[in-house]
Formats: C-alpha cells, structure tokens, sequence
C-alpha cells in the first residue's frame, strides 16, 4: 500500500517538474513572438502543440515511474485519475475567467506571460485527458507484471 501511494506520488511531481522545467526552458527558446499570437496574449499554435506533447509525455513518465516503484496497475489507474480531475479543476477557472482583448507589446515576463495566457477552452480540456492516457500507456509496461 506505502509503494502505492509513494508510486502515485512521485509519478506526479515527475509529470510537474517535466511541465514546469519544458515550459520554462521553452518559454525563454522560443521567445515571446513564437509562444503568442502577435500583439495579443492568445497562444500560437507551436505552443498549443508543444503543450499537447508535453501532456502526453510528461503523463508517460509519471506513469512509468509510478509503475517501477508501485509494481501496481491500480496505482498507475490512480494517478490517471487524478492527473485527469486535477486537470480539469485548473482548467474550469482558466475557462471561465474573462477574456480580454488588451494588447500586448515587447517582451512579457514569464509569469506574467502564464497569467494572462490565453489558452483555447479545448485544448484546456485535452491535455488532461492526454496526461491520464499518457500514464496509462506508461503503465503498460506492467502487462506481465503481477499485481502486488
């Protein structure tokens, strides 16, 4: 049972530390011409891609970890889920704040860039789905594996 939760638990700081790190890193790459539409706070679709790459790999690593310490199918469906119901928590707020249609100019700090990101309500409610089937597929590797 400890293996379990500590599987489901590492998985997902796995999952944070390779969004949060791949974000960042290709925030201040690609600069902020690349990330957003231009003069406006709504992402480019480069970013839209690399935020559904980034969902399906970093949930295959948090499953692959969460698998190797676990030994467990269940856990691995645990962390799923919750990677899927935490996901959309964020993204209900991120959908129902408003809109706005300020411009933006010259560079953007990246916490300010994360704040007013404007993000489209279906890929808010794709990459969760993404990081639950990205564990999923990460826990595969346990096909032959017995339950513990």
């Amino acid at each position: 049972m400890l293996k379990s939760i500590l599987g489901v638990i590492i998985g997902y700081i796995v999952m944070a530390i390779v969004g949060f790190g791949v974000f960042t890193c290709a925030y201040l790459g690609l600069g902020v011409d690349r990330v957003f539409e231009p003069e406006s706070y709504s992402v480019s679709m480069l970013w839209i891609v690399l935020m559904v790459g980034v969902a399906l790999i970093g949930g295959l690593l948090g499953g692959l970890v969460c698998a190797a310490i676990s030994k467990s199918k269940g856990a691995c469906m645990a962390l799923a889920i919750i990677v899927l119901v935490l996901g959309l928590a964020v993204a209900i707020p991120t959908m129902t704040k408003e809109r706005t249609d300020a411009a933006r100019s010259g560079d953007v700090p990246n916490l300010e860039a994360m704040q007013k990101a404007q993000t489209p309500t279906w890929v808010l409610l794709l990459n969760p789905v993404l990081g639950a089937v990205g564990v999923m597929l990460g826990a595969a590797r346990m096909k032959n594996t017995p339950t513990v």
